[in-house]
Formats: structure tokens, C-alpha cells, sequence
């Protein structure tokens, strides 16, 4: 699993910068139209591939594939909306990205035991084989509503303009060290409750199900803790609460305890509109394709080493040690987007006044 993740996060290396070159080139409506139609072709492929090398080439144009819609998202949200409007539409657009794998999750979890013991003609394919095919088949539908966007294509950059923005690098250190947080322990997840907490696959679903249910709030909530303590102060604080529920989560031992704890961490991961708000907003918008290429591409790379590195961490000294070593990271992470509020107060006072006129 740790291999087959970082092969992932390896096309998501691979993809991040010509993906931003795509957008850039022929605009954010045919980059994303390459990822629905390229990425259903591609899951649908690994639905149907047993053989493990295939799973592996397969899992890297995964990444490739879902670094194209990971490039385009900010930079549309970005465009769509004015400054005033854009923390609570990042909100929105990840509590919607939330609540759908919620009802997905609900129906993985229950589906493939429904058709196992009813009398579909399935013939060779597996219950599950055939949940995984119907969900490309629903990513596929995403393709009508992106061919009805109306996106206009970003400023062009000047030729004469080299100048790297100081606070894009401080920005991608930060969310290096919070996606080795993210990226530890999050695919190990549902192996985690399987065999270390001993959950069936229908209360492994009800779980996630939950935990999604419950990050859809806290991530339109969002907005209000970002007007109470400022954007990057804020981003700090639900870091410093998510590290607090890892560390509570590797004390854990029985089923009801670990999935509440695992809801309430999921719960506090929802710095995620606030992120994207800040980089949107500290950027100037010729630069935000580049700026969303930049952030995907770190993200990628530190999927890669928390995957790999956490899975050789679970096989050899458990999952406790795992969570505590990440519940430290997220300290460290948390740390460092404050050292961000070195930035000059008029830039942070314009976030506050635009964060207080999007929750009125």
C-alpha cells in the first residue's frame, strides 16, 4: 500500500508542472476536461488490473492525472470569485468535495455485500470491481458541467518579470511539513481500523462516512475562525488541534474510542480553504497557475516520503509510533505558518477586512 501511494504521489511529481504549463497554454477549461477524460479512462483501467506491476503504472498516471485537477482548482475558484468572496467559496468547494466521498464512502461500504448476495449477473467481475466502475462512470458525468464553465483565461505574465515572490517560498515550506502530516497516516487509515482496531468494512464506512460529515462543517465553519483570529493564525490553531487528536488517537484501543477520535481529527483538517485562500490572495493572478503548479508539486513530494516512510514505520514499529511522530510534525507545521504572520500588516489587514465582509 505505502508503494502504491507514493507511486501516486511520484505522478503527481511528475504531472504537477505540465500540468500548470497545460492551463496556462490552453486554458483551465480543457485542463480540467483532460483530467475527467483521462482520469475515468485510468481508474476504470485499475478496476479492472489484478497484476501488481500494472497497479503500480496504473497508481503513477493516477497521480499525473489528479495532478491536473489539483493545478486547475485553485486558479478557477480563484477566477470565479472576487476577494471579498473567495474564503467562503474555497469552503464551499471543499465541504461539497467532502460531503460526495461521505455518500461515497456510506456506499462502498455497504454495496459490494449487497450485490455479493444478490442474484445480479455479474459474471467474473467482483462486487467491489463493479462499485469501483460506477464511480468512474459518476467522475465521467463531470465532464458536462465543466464543458458549461464560463472561465476567462488568466493575465499573461510579462516577459520582463523574473521576480520570485518571498512569500510563496516560506508558503510552500509550511505546506511541505503539513502534508507529511496529512500524508501519514490518512492512506493507512482503513488498514488501520482492520486490523489494528479490528472494524468490519460496514463500520469502517459508517467511520469515514462520519468523519466526512463531520469535516463538512468544521469546513464551513471555517470562515468564522479565520475572521476571529486572522487567515494565518487561524490555519495555526486548527493545526495545533488536529496534532492534539493524532497524539489522542495513538493512546486509542477500542472501536467506538478510536473512530470518534478519528472524526474529530478529521474534523479539525479543514485549514484546507484557508490555505488556498491566503496563497490566492498573496499572489498576484498572472502568477496563480504557477503558484497552484508550485503548491501540487510539494505536495506531491511530501506524499511521497510520508507514504513511504510510514508504511515501513507501521510494519516495524506500529501505528502508535506512527501517530505520535506525526502529532509532533503537525506541532512543527503549525509553527512555522506563525512565523508567516511576519508578513506586513497591511497585507494581513486586507485578508481580515475581506474575511470579515465574505462572512457577513
Amino acid at each position: 500500500m505505502g508503494f502504491l501511494t507514493s507511486a501516486m504521489a511520484a505522478g503527481s511529481i511528475a504531472g504537477a508542472i505540465p500540468a500548470g504549463r497545460l492551463a496556462r497554454r490552453f486554458g483551465l477549461q480543457k485542463a480540467l476536461l483532460t483530467f475527467f477524460i483521462c482520469g475515468t479512462v485510468i481508474f476504470a483501467a485499475r478496476s479492472l488490473t489484478l497484476s501488481y506491476t500494472s497497479q503500480m503504472v496504473l497508481a503513477f498516471l493516477s497521480g499525473m492525472a489528479l495532478s491536473t485537477f489539483g493545478v486547475c482548482l485553485s486558479p478557477t475558484v480563484a477566477q470565479l470569485t472576487s476577494e471579498r468572496t473567495r474564503p467562503f467559496a474555497f469552503s464551499l468547494v471543499c465541504s461539497v468535495g467532502i460531503l460526495i466521498p461521505a455518500l461515497g464512502g456510506l456506499a462502498g461500504g455497504i454495496l459490494p455485500g449487497w450485490l455479493e448476495k444478490s442474484s445480479l449477473p455479474i459474471h467474473s467481475l467482483e462486487p467491489i470491481q463493479l462499485v469501483l466502475l460506477a464511480s468512474c462512470g459518476i467522475l465521467a458525468i463531470g465532464i458536462w458541467p465543466v464543458l458549461n464553465l464560463k472561465i476567462g483565461r488568466a493575465p499573461s505574465l510579462p516577459k520582463t518579470r523574473r521576480t520570485f515572490n518571498p512569500f510563496l517560498l516560506r508558503f510552500l515550506l509550511a505546506v511541505a511539513l503539513w502534508s507529511l502530516v496529512d500524508d501519514s497516516f490518512s492512506p493507512f487509515a482503513n488498514i488501520y481500523f482492520a486490523r489494528y482496531l479490528h472494524m468490519s468494512l460496514p463500520q469502517i464506512g459508517l467511520t469515514f462516512s462520519l468523519s466526512y460529515f463531520a469535516q463538512v462543517l468544521t469546513v464551513l465553519a471555517a470562515p468564522l475562525v479565520f475572521r476571529k483570529f486572522g487567515l494565518v493564525a487561524g490555519i495555526a490553531y486548527l493545526q495545533i488541534a488536529a496534532s492534539i487528536a493524532l497524539g489522542s488517537l495513538a493512546m486509542a484501543h477500542g472501536i467506538a474510542t478510536g473512530g470518534f477520535i478519528y472524526v474529530a481529527y478529521t474534523a479539525l483538517q479543514c485549514s484546507d480553504p484557508g490555505m488556498y485562500s491566503l496563497l490566492m490572495n498573496r499572489v498576484a493572478p498572472e502568477e496563480r497557475d504557477s503558484a497552484s503548479a508550485l503548491n501540487s508539486l510539494v505536495m506531491a513530494c511530501s506524499q511521497a516520503i510520508a507514504a513511504t516512510f510510514a508504511g515501513v514505520s507501521i510494519a516495524r514499529f506500529g501505528y502508535p509510533f506512527l501517530l505520535w511522530g506525526t502529532s509532533g510534525v503537525s506541532l512543527v507545521a503549525a509553527g512555522v505558518f506563525w512565523g508567516l504572520l511576519r508578513s506586513p500588516r497591511s497585507v494581513i489587514a486586507i485578508e481580515d477586512e475581506a474575511l470579515a465582509a465574505a462572512c457577513k
